[in-house]
């Protein structure tokens, strides 16, 4: 789930791991922190125009 080029948000991880969104955050943030994983910052402004991102990022908040 965390692979290149895409990964996924830290949300989508959570939601199909069935595990709330701290306690993701809190073991993927320890990943990083040891070098297991790699993490980008969030998209700018312009990047999140795109509608079908904002889509998927939508129905992936709602399995949640």
């Amino acid at each position: 789930m965390c692979s290149s080029p895409g990964g996924l948000a830290v949300a989508e991880i959570a939601a199909r791991m069935h595990i709330r969104l701290t306690p993701m955050t809190l073991l993927l943030g320890e990943l990083a922190d040891r070098g297991l994983i790699e993490h980008r910052p969030p998209l700018e402004g312009t990047e999140t125009t795109n509608v079908h991102l904002l889509m998927r990022i939508r129905d992936n908040l709602a399995r949640i």
